[in-house]
């Protein structure tokens, strides 16, 4: 969320625009981080390009279509790539957020 606080002249104005926009924050806008799309198959590994400046630290599922359980890989995570496996015997496409 952005908010236009730079033509704002009174602090009345400004505690006004900063309620408005605080009640419209979003969970992934608390975090530094990335959504992705992505879709596993079973027992396979799928790589990521890492949007971020630094290699984060944490993922969370958002959401999952299939029967299957998504962990990092065993494979580093670097400025470049991530990965994520499934685990399980079905294929599985899921969001996920990557964070700090």
């Amino acid at each position: 969320m952005k908010f236009n606080i730079e033509n704002l002249k009174n602090i009345g104005k400004l505690a006004k625009e900063l309620a408005v926009g605080l009640r419209r924050l979003a969970f992934i806008d608390n975090f530094e981080g990335f959504e992705i799309d992505v879709t596993i198959p079973a027992t396979s590994t799928a790589t990521v390009r890492n949007q971020l400046s630094f290699v984060p630290s944490r993922y969370i599922i958002l959401s999952q279509e299939g029967n299957g359980l998504i962990t990092k890989s065993t494979t580093a995570w670097t400025l470049d790539f991530l990965y994520f496996y499934n685990n399980g015997a079905a294929s599985v496409t899921a969001k996920i957020f990557v964070m700090r």
